[in-house]
């Protein structure tokens, strides 16, 4: 057998191992000099999934901090849990689970490369496309940084596509029943998946609007299956401590207390970032506020009172100076003002949204919008050719974005029809767009990565598309030599 044919018979499992290899090779080389630290696969939130599912087992509270009355709703369980089975068959070794951790989400995204490849196959029967598509994803940095790192990014995106290949796969018995199941799960694990519930729904109203019948008998047990996953959480903290939440509570740890909560809920009413502001703030340097925040001139002293209060006293903002090494030592609780602060900057956001109520609803979502689409490097690059290598990604993170929407438009060109599954890519992405936009406000580009990765597939058939028509095609009508 020649190599071409070996080449062609085990495609897909050379493209796995070299996703596989790419991911380790970055694990191994690549992350310390990326993070620019030795533990890099360490940040700012494990902990935090950590101590919820430590204190599980160990004091039967899931809570960040068994202290406070809000650590009960710190974050949804789904990365805790998935950390506390390595946790326990380590024999409670934290550092043995972080390395078993590591290995296993390595693996796990080499799983969502097969998957990606069957999910386009089964969808358009299209071998070219589902090459193309896994090739695409093998290849995506913004997966592969995420892969060795204690957060719950690489696991929410294997539990995502799982769920979307359960989806399409309609001769496996309960397939929308597993669906569900796992996008529930997928949800647990990152709040912003829960946009694929109405995603799904809303895709499957319009394909079978002329059978409401065929409808429910695929949508509910979708549903039912999504409401005994993900549903758990809110029916926890509903029936067991009388709350109902949805989501979170990030208030049971220093670093956001009232005073840097209120502060980003100011702050994300005039302007998409909060630095250079919180930056100044915490180095006790003179703040440059954006224009918009003298549009009511009285404002001004309450903003030099606000930055004065969250440097000297914030509880949160002394966290964050700790953190970066700018401040030593705990503020002592009992002398924190972070209710002050969080009082000053609701009035002051009030007064945005009743004199500067365009800036607010419309021209800052609209930037953080421009900033989900097109990002240009991070905020704090650990050298120059990091930079340089992050800025030459992002242009081709949302280079890849415009072909991903370019060919939802071109799929229903030529097929002269929608697809069921293509709707629902397109609709996840506009919501969690839109969402993170004009709602949350809190654009970090780690947020959108479900999202983007799916957008992947359609990218994958203009790709197809271009080769099919102006490669393969030609080739064969091209007369032999």
């Amino acid at each position: 057998m020649s190599l071409k044919k070996i080449i062609l018979k085990n495609h897909l499992l050379i493209i796995v191992l070299a996703g596989l290899s790419i991911r380790l090779f970055f694990y191994f080389f690549g992350a310390k000099v990326y993070y620019g630290k030795p533990d890099f696969f360490l940040s700012g939130d494990t902990a935090s999934w950590v101590k919820s599912i430590i204190n599980l087992i160990e004091h039967g509270t899931y809570s960040v901090n068994l202290q406070k009355d809000t650590g009960i709703f710190f974050r949804p369980p789904g990365y805790s849990f998935f950390m506390g089975i390595f946790y326990l068959l380590s024999g409670k070794d934290i550092d043995l689970t972080y390395k078993i951790i590591i290995w296993v989400q390595i693996l796990l995204d080499a799983v969502s490369i097969y998957l990606i490849y069957k999910i386009v196959n089964k969808v358009f029967a299209n071998v070219k496309w589902a090459v193309i598509a896994a090739l695409l994803y093998t290849f995506y940095p913004f997966i592969i940084v995420w892969t060795p790192i204690i957060y719950a990014e690489s696991v929410s995106v294997f539990f995502l596509v799982a769920g979307c290949w359960f989806f399409v796969n309609d001769k496996m018995k309960h397939h929308h029943l597993l669906s569900g199941l796992f996008i529930g799960i997928a949800t647990l694990t990152r709040l912003q998946i829960i946009f694929l519930f109405p995603a799904v729904c809303l895709a499957m109203i319009f394909h079978y609007r002329n059978d409401f019948k065929i409808f429910i008998r695929f949508a509910l047990p979708f549903t039912i299956a999504f409401m005994l996953s993900y549903g758990l959480w809110p029916a926890r903290n509903y029936f067991l401590h009388n709350t109902v939440m949805f989501s979170q509570d990030l208030s049971a740890i220093e670093s956001w207390d009232k005073d840097i909560m209120g502060f980003r809920d100011y702050i994300y009413s005039v302007k998409t970032d909060w630095d250079p502001q919180m930056t100044q703030i915490m180095k006790g340097e003179k703040v440059q506020w954006p224009a918009a925040s003298y549009i009511v001139p009285e404002d001004t002293v309450l903003l030099n009172e606000a930055a004065r209060l969250c440097h000297e006293c914030g509880l949160g903002f002394n966290s964050f100076m700790k953190n970066s090494g700018l401040r030593k030592g705990n503020l002592p609780r009992d002398s924190s003002c972070s209710v002050q602060i969080a009082a000053l900057f609701k009035t002051l956001r009030q007064n945005q949204i009743e004199h500067n109520y365009v800036n607010v609803n419309l021209w800052v979502p609209l930037g953080n919008l421009k900033k989900a689409l097109f990002k240009s490097g991070l905020y704090n690059p650990t050298n120059k050719i990091v930079n340089l290598v992050s800025t030459l990604l992002f242009g081709y993170r949302t280079v890849l974005l415009i072909i991903g929407l370019l060919g939802m438009f071109l799929y229903c060109f030529v097929h002269k029809r929608s697809s069921v599954f293509l709707n629902i890519i397109f609709l996840y992405f506009f919501f969690s767009y839109l969402s993170l936009s004009f709602v949350y406000r809190n654009m970090e580009m780690r947020f959108l990565i479900q999202a983007d990765l799916l957008m992947l597939i359609p990218a994958a058939y203009v790709f197809t598309y271009v080769i099919e028509k102006y490669f393969i095609r030609k080739h064969k009508t091209e007369p032999a030599d």
